[in-house]
Parts: C-alpha cells; structure tokens; sequence
C-alpha cells in the first residue's frame, strides 16, 4: 500500500486524492449485488474534482473535536503509538484507498475510531460487537492495506459510564454479513479477498463504462 503523510484529512488535497476512489465509507458497495457504486465513482471519474461547501452536521463535528482525545485514550489502552495519515492507497488496485484514524510507525496496525451518540455507543458497549454500519469499513482497512495484522475499532463517548469501547480484529477474526435470514460468515482474510475481488470487477465496469461514453 501507498500512504501519503504528507496530507491532512479534509483539505482540498486530502479530497482530490480520494476523487474517483471507493473509500471506507463506499466500501459496503463492493459487497452489494448494485449499480450505486459503479454510479458513484465513475460519476467522478468522468471530471475534475471541485471545490463545494459541503455540509458538516453537529456529529461530525463532534467526531472531529473529539478523535484526538480518543485516540490518546485509545494509545494508553492498547500501548500503540497511532500516526495520522492523510490517505492510504492500495497497491494492487488503486482504485481502493481509505483514511484510516490512525496507522503505527511499521504499517501494520491501525485504527477506526468513531464518536457516537449516547444510543449508539449504548447498543455497541451492550452487545459487545462493532456496529453492523462500520463493519465494512473495517474489513475494508484489511483490503487496502496488505500489510495490516490488527485493526482497533474504537467507540468514544467521554460523556458515557464507560467512555471507551474497543474491539480488536484480524485477518482471522471471524465476521457475519448478509441478512438475519441468510447470514454467512467467513474471516476477514475471505471477506477482504472477495472485497478486492470485486474491485477488480468493478474497475473493469468502469473503464468499460468510458470506453463507451468516448466511443
């Protein structure tokens, strides 16, 4: 994998090197028999990324005030120094990156850290599981990045009776997508395999996808 340090999340160049990309918050589209995400990044693919506004709500404003403090926390809990990076960028497939919220000095270990309201930290501290809307963006961490081992998914609300929830995967840990009818469960590794499978896929659907609109 690429990782650029030497950009900020949010700026304009942190936005232009994601244009075009699937990223963590896409990367349920890679296991969704769908069209929206072949929409979605040929969509940008086809022009140039321009600068918008954009609309913050008060909770991702909170996640923002609150990740450095939760990734200190996070630190002291598990003894790892996180080092921000900008983007990282898969090597087998550029067209897959993710802004992880912390990476380690050797690459190997990062972590997904999440702010949220007092219901949904309740619900995830309660059932002891990562919640099944950021699941995806965790295995997605795997895809990315070959060199993972760990990733910890961290859940923090200072406000809470207990602040930090924390949760440690890899590529052996043991998931559960589909539906309560049809649930299957595979490890990470066999999840991450079919997510960059489908990236594969997808990157052909998309150059087909231009070959047509030039032609």
């Amino acid at each position: 994998m690429n990782a650029r340090y030497d950009i900020v999340q949010g700026t304009t160049d942190w936005h232009q090197a994601r244009w075009g990309k699937v990223g963590g918050t896409l990367a349920k589209g890679l296991f969704v028999n769908s069209d929206t995400l072949l929409f979605d990044v040929l969509s940008e693919c086809l022009e140039e990324y321009q600068e918008s506004d954009g609309y913050t709500s008060s909770d991702m404003l909170r996640g923002i005030e609150l990740e450095p403090e939760a990734r200190k926390r996070l630190s002291e809990y598990c003894g790892i120094t996180f080092n921000e990076v900008g983007w990282i960028e898969s090597t087998q497939n550029s067209l897959i990156g993710i802004s992880p919220d912390g990476i380690s000095e050797c690459e190997t270990i990062q972590c997904e850290i999440k702010c949220p309201g007092s219901k949904k930290h309740l619900k995830t501290l309660l059932e002891n599981a990562i919640p099944d809307d950021n699941i995806h963006q965790c295995i997605h961490a795997f895809t990315v990045n070959e060199k993972l081992e760990k990733l910890y998914f961290c859940s923090f609300r200072p406000e809470s009776i207990k602040s930090l929830f924390v949760f440690e995967l890899t590529r052996e840990t043991q998931i559960t997508l589909g539906t309560k009818a049809k649930p299957v469960t595979k490890s990470v590794a066999e999840w991450s395999a079919i997510a960059l499978n489908e990236s594969f896929v997808l990157s052909g659907e998309i150059k087909k996808a231009i070959e047509q609109l030039y032609f």
